[in-house]
């Protein structure tokens, strides 16, 4: 994508974060800033801006985390749980951008940067119908998910599904 700029997510970025984020998702499922702020804290390599023309396109929000327990919307995370994989909390591409790759673009930045942190797999709750998405990404649904995972993935919507990638290596 020409003219494309890829940055770590900062504090001034939020306002333009939260106005796509307000266009790309329901209410129940927006995090405040605070959330965003608890997740750049974690791992600031992981949360990427992406940037056009001096307008925010997409951004990807993400984190080391404890394998099989995905955080709830709008939690504020605190340091000091175990980083057993890459978790992808959030991708938003603004509608004007969608189709061009900015997707995978702003993946393979966070899979890179999620690699440099030792992290070799990674997991997602698909929201919104999602998951066909995220599976030409290489994303698959586990055959079997125990009832309290199932129950957090529920909390994000009744099309939401958790998703695993065993391996980092190709996106």
């Amino acid at each position: 994508m020409a003219d494309l700029v890829l940055r770590p997510m900062a504090p001034q970025d939020l306002a333009d974060v939260l106005a796509l984020q307000a266009r790309g998702y329901p209410p129940a499922l927006h995090d405040s800033a605070a959330a965003f702020l608890s997740r750049m804290a974690l791992a600031p390599s992981l949360n990427l801006t992406a940037w056009r023309d001096a307008a925010l396109v997409g951004y990807l929000v993400s984190h080391p985390w404890a394998a099989g327990d995905p955080p709830p919307v709008d939690a504020l995370l605190a340091p000091g749980t175990p980083a057993e994989c890459w978790y992808v909390h959030d991708l938003s591409v603004a509608e004007g951008a969608r189709g061009l790759g900015l997707a995978r673009t702003l993946l393979v930045a966070g899979r890179d940067a999620a690699h440099a942190l030792g992290l070799s797999r990674a997991e997602l709750i698909a929201v919104e119908g999602a998951a066909p998405f995220w599976s030409r990404h290489g994303w698959r649904a586990p055959k079997a998910v125990a009832p309290a995972l199932a129950a957090k993935a529920a909390a994000y919507g009744p099309s939401a599904a958790f998703m695993t990638r065993e391996e980092l290596v190709t996106l």
